[in-house]
């Protein structure tokens, strides 16, 4: 959020500039209708900006390379990114047959896990891959995609949720011989709907039976709880015929307001080219008590429904990672530099300079710049930093105090597989609707297997067989990848049965924690305050306390809450900026990547008319990443 106003907009425009070409320009709302008014040819930037001066660019994750994108389209810098890795990217790793990747625990120093992905390549136009970062693109990421189009990038639909995917509970949802069965997505959807519309439908009634009983206020807070549907009902015209039509629409309920049973839940036998089904072969409702005591909607069974999981998702053809190698080979094309496989040791200043040590081979480098941007992990500077190079000592504080809280980068595991496709495409049962792309979600601690939304016709297919966070993920990572292998298979034998968990192969993990130049999947703003950085607490706990908190001081600089670190750090040091989605109100995302990257830029290039937005509530990553 803005400070003192309103909502803050990053909005990514495209106009002519002199020379015909395009103009991206980054501005924030309260800027937005003065920039619009703007005459052609008018600059944001000014002439000859950066003109004989160099930028280091720490890291060539997607912030580290939109910055340099940036800086090498609209300035006279000279670029160069230097990155750890033997590969671009950071956490959008994406791997293919015979790629590589180690896991180096932080807790057990000695133990190294190296990883070669051995999928079988059924078609060479099309080989198979995970991706191990990254996942899908939201539609309401428009700066990803903005970039995705300006850069040629070739997207397809990301299938987030398919009514086949299936749920299980583990308990309450049993076979004839009692033991725990999935349950397919559709029942779950429609038919609470169908029980909720039911009892709606008698709710007039009750009204009308409260009204005429001798005390009326006796039902006071219910009646608060119902009064949009009073209103309703007196201000419309036949608004009880409309309220029960509404619901016998909604639910499938018969005409007498009874819900029997829906088509919508699925067939015992599906229906034939040349009938709709017969009524005796719509699934019978689930029973709502069972319903009820198995908790599903625990199992982010609504995910699909939150903002930001909402249709339509897409995902690069390919993999993920093409995005970024497209973003990586447009920094090169524009002259940029970018040096793989060169760890910094150390980032220094000496008067207007950046002086930064890194390995190139075998031997220590040193790289010299007038600008310098990380986009590094925040904690992961803490050994790398001088006392030299910090100046203000606001921003030094901000630093210190993220440094102190080690819960602030957040642990997740996945795992990969390599399957035959007929397990979910072709089923043997022919009265069982095949699965395309989604999610199928478990009380297990995998928490959710992923089904590939790509290359249909294949034999062959790749699954996200396991995507947990927290404590779930700690123990896990805590574990070597042939454990988390055994734990995934048994998930994936109470989702689809032992055969189908048999025949999974050539298994990949990545623990991030255990990644050394990343040491977590995304940051959490609100483990900076001490209140709120138990990890046992639920995000609801931790909202009611945020709230609390927060309004003590709008300002925040009193008693340097999350806010405040993260405003203070967003603004940079002369010249040194923090970049990436741990520094957005998207972490975890690569919309927060490149938003992080385009405010670092406006600030470092002083564009006309443009401000950091400062945030006066720091984001919550168990919603906007986890889904909790």
């Amino acid at each position: 959020m803005s400070k003192k106003q309103s909502t803050p907009l990053i909005t990514f425009l495209r106009k002519s500039d002199q020379n015909g070409g395009e103009l991206e320009m980054l501005t924030t709302s309260q800027d937005k209708k003065n920039i619009l008014k703007r005459r052609l040819g008018q600059k944001l930037i000014a002439k000859n900006t950066g003109k004989g001066e160099e930028v280091v660019v720490l890291g060539a994750g997607v912030a580290g390379l939109s910055v340099a994108y940036e800086l090498l389209k609209h300035t006279a810098y000279k670029v160069t990114v230097l990155e750890a890795e033997n590969r671009v990217g950071g956490r959008s790793l994406t791997v293919r047959p015979g790629d590589s990747f180690t896991e180096n625990p932080e807790n057990n120093p000695k133990v190294e896990y190296t990883q070669t992905c051995k999928f079988t390549v059924e078609d060479s136009y099309n080989q198979p891959y995970l991706n191990c970062g990254p996942g899908r693109i939201p539609s309401a990421h428009r700066d990803v995609l903005n970039y995705c189009k300006t850069l040629g990038v070739k997207l397809e639909i990301y299938v987030m949720q398919s009514r086949s995917n299936v749920v299980y509970d583990g308990k309450k949802f049993l076979d004839k011989n009692g033991k725990p069965v999935s349950i397919v997505n559709r029942r779950l959807a429609n038919d609470p709907r169908g029980y909720f519309s039911q009892f709606m439908y008698a709710l007039p009634e009750l009204l009308k039976t409260i009204e005429e009983s001798s005390d009326p206020t006796q039902y006071e807070k219910f009646l608060s709880f119902v009064r949009p549907l009073m209103d309703a009902l007196d201000n419309t015209k036949d608004g009880e015929g409309k309220f029960k039509s509404w619901l016998k629409k909604f639910g499938d309920l018969s005409d007498e307001g009874i819900f029997e049973k829906t088509s919508r839940s699925g067939y015992t036998e599906l229906p034939g080219k040349t009938m709709m089904g017969e009524e005796e072969n719509i699934k019978p409702k689930l029973d709502f008590t069972k319903m009820l005591d198995s908790e599903f909607w625990n199992l982010s069974f609504y995910q699909p429904d939150d903002f930001l999981w909402q249709q339509t998702s897409f995902q690069p053809v390919g993999g993920m990672d093409m995005f970024v190698k497209t973003l990586a080979a447009e920094v090169q094309k524009l002259g940029g530099k970018i040096i793989l496989s060169a760890p910094v040791s150390k980032i220094d200043r000496k008067g207007n300079e950046y002086l930064v040590t890194y390995k190139n081979a075998d031997s220590d480098q040193i790289l010299k710049a007038h600008k310098c941007f990380s986009n590094m992990p925040i904690p992961l500077l803490q050994d790398k930093i001088t006392k030299n190079l910090i100046k203000g000592k606001s921003f030094a504080k901000a630093l210190d105090i993220v440094f102190d809280h080690k819960e602030f980068l957040r642990p997740t595991a996945k795992v990969g597989w390599q399957s035959k496709r007929k397990y979910w495409q072709d089923p043997d049962d022919e009265n069982t609707v095949p699965i395309f792309g989604g999610i199928s979600w478990t009380n297990h601690p995998m928490v959710q297997m992923w089904y590939p939304s790509n290359d249909y016709h294949q034999n062959l297919g790749i699954l996200t067989g396991t995507y947990n966070f927290g404590d779930n993920a700690v123990k896990w990572g805590n574990n070597d990848p042939a454990w988390r292998l055994k734990q995934a298979r048994e998930g994936a034998a109470q989702l689809h049965g032992e055969e189908f968990a048999d025949q999974l192969d050539h298994g990949l993990t990545v623990a991030w924690q255990n990644i050394k130049t990343q040491r977590g999947g995304w940051v959490d703003w609100t483990k900076i305050d001490d209140q709120t950085k138990d990890p046992k607490l639920s995000y609801q706990a931790i909202l009611q306390i945020r709230k609390r908190f927060l309004s003590i001081d709008s300002d925040h600089e009193k008693h340097e809450s999350a806010e405040w670190v993260f405003n203070e750090l967003q603004e940079g040091d002369d010249g040194f900026y923090i970049v990436g989605d741990q520094l957005s109100s998207l972490p975890g995302w690569q919309e927060g990547a490149i938003s992080s990257a385009l405010v670092a830029f406006g600030l470092c290039t002083k564009m006309k008319g443009f401000k950091a937005p400062r945030l006066l509530q720091v984001p919550f990553t168990a919603q906007l990443v986890e889904g909790r």
